[in-house]
């Protein structure tokens, strides 16, 4: 029988709930330091700094495409093996006690890789998440977790976010919030009260789950977690075991990132290389002009952006793309100066307007 604590961490809900596409007052969050990554070590000996590269690898893999099924296939494993051709520079860094690798990777490389893996590269704009957490005893006792509290579960939640660039938020659970959303509403997941109740934290999304006790005739685990993810239209579910509860918390952020990274990564196809063509409005000045090609540009698999006319406060550009179209179209979606004009005509054979929008 576990303490009445360690069942509360059991059990988390987190919920995922967008009531439009992706508000135009917040459009993602720019991920930095993609390539790079930190790990803590006990020594700075070549042995343990040889395994630690290795482990910055994979996780900067794991950062950049969102897969986990990357980390499978030969030619991922062959780069592991040869961890050093990767690396830009590295260093070690003391932070309180603790001594970490700091590692830089070579871009180039580690898109390629990635893309021989047959997987893609996700955007560094990604949409932030609002985490509501609730934790269930072995009596059907339900509490509210907030990432102002020590709680293991959350803990592995944050630092799993952390590691795979998925930017995150967590409730304040002050007056504010007691006062709009209760236990039974997350746990009921009241899309209505959640939304409201979601609004004054200016996220992108916001992701329900359940955990709780395993039943032992589904699964050898002892703990489960179910959730739902909302983006825009579109639903996903899913579910994760483990035998600890803390354990959810990174499987359950591992799972949502998989779904996300699959909607929006951007791989690299020779058969679909080509150009394609979108207009953008309201560039009141040339420097708007070049700040939206300089994005544009950034974009995966976006090879070359060429301007081919400029009149009216309105811009059209053409892509030298190798990808898919719908896949770019994706990408610019999460890029916040660009706000859709037309979604639901727009098509790879109709030209797609977006307005500009950056301060």
């Amino acid at each position: 029988m576990r303490t009445l604590k360690i069942a509360l961490i059991g059990f988390f809900l987190i919920s995922f709930n967008l009531l439009t596409p992706l508000r135009t007052g917040h459009a993602a969050v720019e991920v930095k330091q993609l390539y790079q990554a930190r790990v803590a070590v006990e020594s700075q000996t070549a042995s343990e700094r040889n395994e630690a590269l290795r482990t910055a690898l994979t996780n900067t893999l794991l950062k950049v495409s969102g897969d986990d099924a990357v980390l499978e296939h030969e030619s991922v494993q062959l780069a592991l093996q040869n961890v050093r051709n990767f690396v830009v520079q590295y260093g070690y860094q003391q932070e309180a006690e603790e001594l970490l690798l700091w590692v830089q990777f070579d871009q180039p490389q580690i898109d390629r890789v990635i893309q021989q893996a047959d997987s893609g590269v996700w955007s560094s704009r990604r949409p932030e998440l609002l985490f509501w957490v609730v934790a269930e005893d072995e009596n059907l006792q339900r509490q509210i977790l907030g990432g102002g509290d020590d709680w293991p579960v959350i803990n592995e939640l944050k630092t799993a976010a952390e590691t795979r660039g998925l930017p995150v938020k967590l409730p304040l659970l002050d007056l504010n919030d007691s006062m709009s959303l209760s236990v039974v509403d997350l746990w009921a997941r009241f899309e209505d009260r959640i939304a409201f109740a979601s609004s004054r934290y200016d996220t992108d999304g916001v992701v329900v789950a359940r955990m709780y006790q395993a039943d032992s005739a589904v699964t050898d685990d002892d703990w489960m977690l179910d959730w739902t993810l909302v983006l825009g239209g579109i639903r996903w579910r899913g579910e994760v075991t483990a035998m600890q509860p803390e354990q959810l918390g990174s499987m359950l952020v591992a799972d949502v990132t998989q779904q996300l990274s699959q909607r929006f990564r951007i791989g690299s196809n020779a058969e679909m290389a080509g150009t394609w063509r979108i207009k953008v409005r309201e560039l009141s000045q040339f420097m708007d002009v070049l700040k939206a090609e300089k994005l544009l540009l950034e974009l995966p698999s976006v090879n070359r952006v060429q301007l081919i006319q400029y009149g009216e406060h309105e811009a059209e550009f053409e892509l030298f793309i190798q990808t898919d179209v719908a896949q770019i179209m994706q990408a610019i979606d999460l890029s916040k100066p660009f706000t859709a004009v037309n979604p639901d005509r727009r098509s790879e054979f109709e030209m797609p307007i977006y307005r500009w929008s950056q301060s």
